[in-house]
């Protein structure tokens, strides 16, 4: 069932202040304790993973809650993803400059998550679908996660596992965006046919 059956506009609660999108808020504001971990990334490895957790632990339960004590909302739609995004960004920025992991590999990941976050915004305000995310999306931001994780312990000099991540991971967010741009492009038609 998609997200748009199961809402029931009635129900939908508009306020900044639901506790779905207090966490959203909550973890866009854990980039600032995370720019202060980088200041020694190799010494707060621990701190920094940790960090991260939280920030998992809070984008499951901001979505929990939203579907199971009436906390959907437009607003929240925008927040949730938004501060995944910027959280994301934040890591794979802060990483970039400490040269854990290649700029090639950060452009591409901040470039996914800002055509994605764009494009769902586009097509929303066009034709009121929400896209779900695909498998293949999933997986790619999986990916993101273990090659994240493996730079930040790893010990700065050649590492062939990561590298192999790497590779792995640029191959499924090709794949993950080929179908995402499918289906954006196959509702964008659908819409203009129904008007």
């Amino acid at each position: 069932m998609s997200r748009k059956k199961k809402n029931d506009p009635r129900k939908e609660n508009e306020s900044l202040t639901t506790p779905s999108n207090l966490l959203s808020i909550v973890r866009m504001l854990l980039v600032l304790p995370l720019v202060i971990l980088f200041d020694d990334p190799r010494g707060n490895q621990l701190l920094i993973a940790g960090l991260g957790f939280f920030a998992y632990l809070t984008d499951l339960a901001d979505g929990w809650l939203a579907r199971n004590f009436g906390g959907e909302s437009k607003l929240g739609r925008l927040l949730d993803p938004l501060a995944d995004k910027v959280f994301i960004s934040a890591v794979v920025l802060l990483m970039i400059v400490t040269r854990m992991i290649p700029l090639w590999f950060g452009i591409i990941v901040i470039a996914r998550d800002v055509l994605i976050f764009l494009g769902g915004l586009y097509l929303r305000k066009r034709t009121g679908v929400i896209v779900q995310s695909n498998m293949l999306g999933k997986a790619a931001v999986v990916g993101i996660g273990v090659v994240l994780v493996i730079a930040l312990f790893s010990d700065g000099g050649t590492n062939v596992v990561l590298t192999l991540f790497m590779t792995v991971t640029l191959g499924l967010i090709v794949a993950s965006l080929y179908v995402y741009a499918e289906r954006f492009f196959k509702i964008l038609k659908q819409h203009r046919g129904t008007r």
